[in-house]
């Protein structure tokens, strides 16, 4: 009597085999997505991670989404108050602010401030064309670097800088209910993409403060310059934001903070960095030309 043939299948080595696979593809789909992360698939990346961030939310989750900030410091802030309530010095009401600054890659930059670790406002500023954010306010949509600032009718207050190296514009938005309760500054940044600068005749020659625009000049610019920086607060908490040296020379994200990062500025030469640096020429010039065939038009109106 012949013995019975081995069987053609191993149970222990189909279990093995399988695993193998099983390991392999998830090795292989997460390989995939974090190089699309990275790369084509970056925009949406960031852009599904900025959407969880409101103020009021703990610094801790910010630092979840986005990881650790790659610049930090703080700064001195006096509350609204009550001044038939509470008489004491405004030195001693003062409160530290942390301001957390992150790269979104080459696409823009997020900065935040916080107060006792809980985020108080915060702020989005697009530097590159394949990033233009759309962002609701006020049910209105716009995309940061592509819309106008006349988009969003008449401001609460608008103010204006122009120097020899640096400049910006802000606007104050308040919409009650429909906005949220919330404060809204869009402007533009001279970090920025698509930044257009106020022109030196747009001020007010009246104005000592050298900050506010003839209203012809005014609604010319609004209607050309877009949006490259948003800033979202809860309520106007502070004096300094209201009196306006809150932001400073910058509405969002600082350029002599963050430009020594920049490529151009590294201290290993490399080809690489030669060739990044001359195409940053180009597009700067590119962007100086666009802006000086606008003179014109704006000067007309």
């Amino acid at each position: 009597m012949n013995p019975d043939p081995e069987p053609w299948y191993s149970t222990t080595l189909n279990v093995w085999t399988l695993a193998g696979v099983l390991v392999a593809s998830w090795t292989l789909v997460k390989t995939i997505t974090e190089g699309c992360r990275r790369t084509i698939g970056r925009r949406r990346y960031l852009t599904t991670r900025l959407r969880k961030i409101v103020p009021g939310v703990r610094h801790d989750y910010v630092e979840g989404l986005l990881g650790e900030p790659k610049w930090q410091s703080t700064m001195g802030c006096t509350p609204l108050t009550d001044p038939e309530l509470d008489n004491a010095n405004s030195e001693d009401t003062k409160v530290e602010i942390t301001v957390r600054t992150w790269p979104l890659s080459r696409l823009g930059y997020l900065i935040t401030w916080c107060e006792d670790d809980a985020v108080v406002m915060y702020g989005i500023t697009t530097t590159s064309w394949w990033f233009r954010l759309p962002v609701l306010i006020d049910q209105k949509r716009i995309r940061l670097g592509k819309t106008p600032l006349a988009a969003l009718g008449a401001p609460e207050e608008h103010r204006a800088w122009l120097g020899n190296r640096r400049y910006g514009y802000l606007e104050r938005h308040y919409f009650g209910n429909p906005g949220g309760y919330r404060w809204w500054y869009v402007g533009v940044n001279d970090i920025g993409y698509n930044a257009v600068p106020p022109s030196g005749n747009l001020f007010d020659e009246e104005d000592d403060s050298h900050t506010r625009l003839r209203p012809d000049s005014w609604d010319s610019y609004r209607a050309s310059a877009p949006i490259n920086t948003v800033v979202v607060s809860g309520v106007a908490l502070y004096e300094e934001v209201l009196d306006g040296s809150f932001f400073g020379t910058s509405l969002g994200v600082d350029q002599d903070l963050v430009r020594l990062a920049e490529p151009e500025y590294d201290l290993l030469d490399s080809r690489i960095r030669r060739a990044h640096q001359r195409l940053r020429e180009w597009h700067w010039r590119l962007r100086h030309r666009r802006w000086e065939k606008k003179q014109p038009a704006l000067q007309g109106r």
